[in-house]
């Protein structure tokens, strides 16, 4: 059977008048994992499986309102808002990191701090180096902001200066900052699976404090009588032990890209 990637659509032949949705986040679509697992779900011959990738506060706008069967983003304290009233389960799905990118040569020399605060401070009070954001209510965005937060700053005090809003996604904005030679903070898979690196390289890491963890919602059948028939079936086979191995194995250029805890 051949698979077909239209735009934002995994498609495959359906029984049903109407597809199983997954609300997800970019940076999980743009790392490939969905191309990857879903042709192996046991029943990808009876349901067709749409893949909708925003930024996660737009994933969960769109599944408050019954036009998600399963919701994928990575936002803590989001995802629990959202289960009090919409979800009816939730499973920790897999983990990967953030890094800092930016250009080759290291501008404002930030390789030489000693935390991603250190580095985010120096940006902010230096106020010359070109910072990208995607300012678009993502889990990545969110996860900026925290660190913004954590050292007591307002970058968006300067927006359109030194510090860029693209309200984009995750390649999106990786491509304009590798063309306006800017920093950006990312997720690990995208940077890894992104193909226009030219002289960008990760400035900043660190495994242990910057895990970004990416959780998994099945959507309220009561606060949403019509989901799909097929939404808990598939939401136990992608937690499932079959699908932790799968997902452990899930490599690019023999990078792997997620974790299981």
């Amino acid at each position: 059977m051949k698979y077909k990637i239209l735009f934002l659509l995994f498609f495959i032949t359906d029984l049903f008048a109407s597809s199983l949705t997954i609300q997800s986040t970019t940076s999980t679509r743009d790392s490939g994992l969905y191309d990857y697992l879903l042709p192996l779900y046991p029943n990808i011959d009876k349901v067709e499986i749409k893949v909708v990738a925003v930024g996660t506060g737009q994933a969960i706008l769109n599944s408050q309102k019954c036009d998600g069967d399963i919701l994928i983003v990575h936002d803590r304290e989001r995802e629990d808002e959202f289960l009090k009233f919409y979800g009816e389960s939730r499973h920790s799905l897999m983990y990967n990191d953030y890094v800092l990118i930016g250009p080759k040569n290291d501008p404002a020399n930030l390789q030489k701090e000693q935390s991603i605060e250190d580095a985010f401070r120096k940006l902010y009070e230096s106020g010359k180096f070109k910072f990208i954001s995607r300012s678009d209510s993502s889990g990545t965005h969110a996860a900026e902001m925290e660190i913004w937060d954590r050292i007591k700053s307002r970058p968006e005090d300067y927006s359109g200066s030194w510090y860029l809003e693209t309200g984009q996604s995750m390649g999106q904005s990786l491509n304009i900052s590798v063309t306006t030679s800017s920093y950006i903070f990312s997720d690990r898979s995208t940077w890894i699976r992104f193909k226009n690196k030219r002289n960008h390289i990760i400035i900043y890491e660190d495994k242990n404090v910057l895990k970004n963890y990416y959780g998994m919602i099945l959507v309220s059948k009561k606060k949403c009588p019509n989901r799909h028939p097929y939404s808990e079936n598939l939401y136990n086979w992608l937690k499932s032990n079959d699908v932790k191995t799968l997902i452990t194995k899930y490599t690019i250029d023999g990078n792997e890209i997620f974790y299981i805890e």
